[in-house]
C-alpha cells in the first residue's frame, strides 16, 4: 500500500472562505487550543507533510512519538509519491476524506482509519516573516466511528460538520466559549465588584456583587458598556495608552458611578490590562469597583463627633489640652488659644513643651518618660501650681491638672486643665497689704503718743 489515499477522492465541497481573522498567529493559537482539547487525532503538516504538531489523541492513538515524521508513513512504510500527490489536490477550505485500512503485518489484521485533510487559508497560514511554514491540518478517527454514515453524506474533518469552513468557525466559537467561561470563572471568584471589558467598552461579565453595586442584572449588564455605569471610562484606549507607559499596568482613579436609579455615588475605579487571556491576543480589561459610600458616611460620622467634642471643649472657660504619650497636642479649645496666644493650627501637631517655662520645657519629655517607664504619678490627679509661657515669651503662673485616658490599644492620652493663677496672686498681694496697713494703722504707737507718755511718766516721779 504505497499510496493509501491515491484512489480516494474528497467528500465535501468547497465553502466561502473564512473571512475576518487578520492576526495569522491568533488564529492558528485558538486551532492550536481546539485541536489540544480534541478527542479525535489532530495534526498540523508541513509543505512536505511532515508532522509539526500532534495533540495528546494522537499520541495516544500510535504510541510514538510522531513529530518530525512524514504523515504518510503512519499508514504506509514507504512515502512514495503519496505526499505530493495529495499536496498538489489539497485546496484551501476544501477538506478530503478519505478511508484508509492498514494491515498489521504480524497477525495480518486490518486496522480501518477516516483520514480527513484541508489546506489552510492564507489567513493562517505563516509566511517567511514569520518562520511559520504550517501548511495543512488533519484528522484521524477510527473507521468505525463511520460505518454508520452514508457514502453520499458528506463530512469534514470532525466528522461533525460539512466542510473545514464551517469546522473552522466551530473551532473559534468553541475557543471563544472556553475563553469566555474561563473569565466568567476570574469575574465570579472577586469579592469585589468585578468586570470583564472588551477593547470598545463592551461589558464581557459582571460578578454578583457588580450587579448588586449597580442595580442591574448580569445579563443586562452584559449588553451594557462600561460607559453607561462609569462615564469616566468613555474612552478606553486612551486609558489603556495611559497604563502602557506605567509598569504597573494598572489605572486607579476615584470617580463617579451610576446606579440604575439613576443615583450616582463615588467609587474607587481600578482597571487593568490582558494583553493575552486563555490563549486569546486580543486585549482584555478589568474593572474593579469599590463603593466609598459608607467609608464617605464613616467619615462624615467620625467628623461630626470631632466637631461634637471641639464644641464640647470650646464650651469650657477654662483651658484644655489633649495630648497622647509623645507630649504631642492633639485637642485645644478656644480658652487656650486665647490664654496663650496661638492658633489652634499653631498648636495641634507640635509639643505641649511649647507653652512650659525654659526650665520645664527642656526637662518634660523626661518626666514623661520616667512616668510611662515607672507608673510613678507626680502630677496626674493633683493639682499643681507651675509657671507657664505665652507666644511672646511673657511667663506668668498656672495650676494644672491631668488626668489619663487609656486607649483600647494600650496606648495613653493625657487631659490637661490650666487656670491662670495671675489674678489671684495679685488679690492674694492686695490682701497682704491691707492686713498690713489696718496693722500699722491700729497697732503701731505714734511718736507723739510715746513723747507725751514720757512727760507724763517723768512729772509723776518728780512729785
Amino acid at each position: 500500500m504505497s499510496c493509501p489515499f491515491k484512489h480516494l477522492a474528497a467528500t465535501s465541497a468547497s465553502p466561502p472562505s473564512p473571512t475576518g481573522v487578520a492576526d495569522k498567529t491568533a488564529l492558528l493559537n485558538k486551532l492550536v487550543v481546539f485541536m489540544q482539547r480534541s478527542a479525535d487525532a489532530a495534526f498540523l503538516l508541513d509543505a512536505e507533510g511532515t508532522i509539526i504538531f500532534r495533540n495528546k489523541a494522537a499520541q495516544l492513538m500510535f504510541l510514538t512519538n510522531v513529530n518530525q515524521m512524514n504523515f504518510c508513513s503512519l499508514f504506509s512504510s514507504t512515502r512514495g509519491d503519496c505526499w505530493d500527490s495529495l499536496a498538489r489536490n489539497l485546496q484551501a477550505g476544501d477538506p478530503s476524506s478519505h478511508d484508509v485500512t492498514v494491515i498489521d503485518e504480524k497477525d495480518g489484521s486490518a486496522l480501518g482509519f477516516r483520514v480527513s485533510l484541508v489546506k489552510l487559508s492564507p489567513e493562517m497560514m505563516g509566511d517567511e516573516d514569520t518562520n511559520n511554514d504550517v501548511f495543512a491540518c488533519a484528522y484521524v478517527t477510527p473507521a468505525h466511528d463511520h460505518e454508520n454514515t452514508s457514502s453520499s453524506s458528506s463530512r469534514g474533518p470532525l466528522g461533525k460538520v460539512d466542510s473545514m469552513d464551517r469546522c473552522i468557525h466551530k473551532i473559534i466559537e468553541d475557543v471563544s466559549d472556553h475563553y469566555e467561561g474561563h473569565m466568567k470563572d476570574v469575574v465570579e471568584a472577586c469579592g469585589d465588584p468585578m468586570f470583564s471589558v472588551f477593547e470598545d467598552g463592551t461589558i464581557g461579565t459582571a460578578n454578583g456583587y457588580g450587579a448588586h453595586m449597580f442595580g442591574y442584572s448580569q445579563e443586562e449588564l452584559s449588553e451594557m458598556n462600561i460607559s453607561s455605569i462609569c462615564p469616566v471610562v468613555r474612552d478606553i484606549q486612551k486609558i489603556a495608552q495611559c497604563m502602557n507607559g506605567s509598569a504597573m499596568k494598572h489605572h486607579e482613579q476615584k470617580t463617579t458611578a451610576l446606579h440604575k436609579s439613576g443615583r450616582s455615588f463615588n467609587v474607587d475605579m481600578c482597571l487593568s490590562l490582558n494583553n493575552s487571556f486563555a490563549g486569546s491576543e486580543e486585549p482584555v480589561y478589568f474593572a474593579h469597583f469599590k463603593d466609598l459610600s459608607a467609608f464617605e458616611d464613616h467619615e462624615t460620622e467620625l467628623e461630626h463627633k470631632d466637631n461634637l467634642c471641639q464644641a464640647m471643649c470650646n464650651a469650657s472657660f477654662d483651658p484644655m489640652f489633649s495630648i497622647d504619650q509623645t507630649g504631642t497636642i492633639l485637642v485645644v479649645n478656644d480658652a487656650a488659644c486665647s490664654m496663650f496666644g496661638y492658633s489652634r493650627e499653631e498648636f495641634i501637631n507640635n509639643n505641649i513643651s511649647m507653652i512650659c517655662n525654659e526650665k520645664d520645657s527642656q526637662s518634660h519629655d523626661k518626666y514623661m518618660e520616667r512616668y510611662l517607664r515607672t507608673g510613678k504619678r507626680r502630677v496626674i490627679g493633683i493639682k499643681r501650681p507651675l509657671v507657664a509661657r505665652r507666644k511672646d515669651g511673657s511667663e506668668f503662673h498656672i495650676e494644672l491638672g491631668v488626668s489619663e485616658v487609656n486607649l483600647p490599644d494600650g496606648k495613653k492620652v493625657f487631659c490637661g486643665y490650666v487656670r491662670d493663677r495671675t489674678q489671684e496672686r495679685l488679690d492674694k498681694q492686695m490682701i497682704r497689704r491691707r492686713d498690713a496697713v489696718i496693722k500699722d494703722e491700729f497697732f503701731t504707737p505714734k511718736k507723739e503718743d510715746v513723747r507725751g507718755a514720757m512727760k507724763r511718766n517723768l512729772e509723776r516721779a518728780t512729785q
